[in-house]
């Protein structure tokens, strides 16, 4: 049995939010309250560089969902006998409880560590001057920041905020390389639920076909990257782009496809509605062929907001206002 529990949500014991034992007992509900199963099961904690702690000076106030949960978690990922209370929630002194047995349960921790390439680069690259000197790297740069990541050692670790002791009973540190472009068109077009279906199915609820150039996929993943977001920005750059077309399209008749392209992802123009007779394949070739703008072509016209509904738009905006 696998969970993926969130650190983020961890408290140390009194405090209000989730004690860390609670992460054992989603395990005994999903290994199907079978106690043997839950004992070789394995738990991935997400979010782990959140519970790092505050800073480096001591506060009057504790840290309790830093480094009091790193120290909740000490015993739990060490190994032990660990007291889980059967009904999750308020701690009840005379409640049952289940003793679970974690020496065998795999233990991951997971997160970004977003700041833990500056103080891999400051121990590698100490500052130096003259003809051997270390030359000063862009860590904007995701190669850049996976090669720093692959050379992290405890020692780095324990900087960042991990206390000493949770850091030392775990063997393994291992780094994920960044998404590249090719990975974002792959994320965008392969997954069972991927964008690129989730659209088509908006649009073939309106009997219209969702059609993208290869071109266009590149472009989207291309800006996705630039802007450092991830696969995550891949949903805001589609929708700034399809935004006026998906609410356009109903009210027009005759359409039956939406055509997008390089062009229409970068906002040069807006994307392409195919009506008529007018098939992908024909567009492409008019296209190739006399290298005529959109416009030109029969039966394919661009996205066009009527102007009475953009003044609406600006009143109701100036009303709310």
């Amino acid at each position: 049995p696998l969970v993926i529990a969130d650190a983020t949500c961890l408290t140390q014991a009194g405090y209000v939010g989730e004690d860390v034992e609670s992460i054992l007992f989603k395990l005994y509900l999903e290994s199907g309250q079978d106690l043997e199963r839950c004992q070789r099961g394995i738990v991935y904690l997400d979010e782990s560089d959140k519970i790092r702690k505050s800073g480096g000076n001591v506060s009057i106030s504790r840290d309790v969902s830093g480094e009091g949960v790193q120290h909740a978690l000490l015993k739990i990922v060490e190994g032990n006998v660990i007291n889980v209370p059967k009904e999750p929630g308020r701690k009840n002194p005379r409640g049952d409880f289940l003793q679970i047995d974690t020496s065998n349960i795999l233990f991951i921790c997971g997160g970004a560590f977003a700041g833990l390439e500056r103080i891999i680069n400051r121990r590698m690259d100490a500052a130096s001057i003259g003809f051997g000197a270390q030359m000063k790297k862009s860590l904007d740069d995701l190669e850049v920041q996976g090669k720093y990541f692959d050379n992290a050692i405890p020692k780095d670790l324990v900087q960042y905020g991990m206390i000493p002791e949770f850091v030392g009973r775990f063997p393994v540190i291992v780094s994920t390389k960044g998404l590249d472009v090719k990975n974002l068109v792959d994320i965008l077009t392969v997954p069972k639920n991927s964008l690129l279906k989730q659209y088509k199915f908006l649009f073939a609820m309106n009997d219209v076909d969702f059609h993208v150039t290869k071109e266009g996929l590149e472009e989207i993943a291309k800006t996705a990257f630039a802007r450092g977001s991830g696969a995550r920005g891949l949903r805001s750059i589609t929708e700034n782009v399809l935004m006026e077309t998906m609410f356009v399209v109903p009210s027009i008749p005759n359409v039956h496809t939406v055509y997008l392209d390089e062009y229409a992802v970068r906002g040069e123009r807006k994307p392409i509605l195919l009506k008529d007779e007018m098939t992908i394949e024909k567009y492409e070739a008019l296209v190739k062929e006399r290298g005529e703008h959109p416009e030109d072509v029969d039966s394919a016209v661009r996205v066009h907001v009527p102007a009475n509904i953009e003044e609406e738009t600006d009143e109701l905006s100036e009303d709310v206002a």
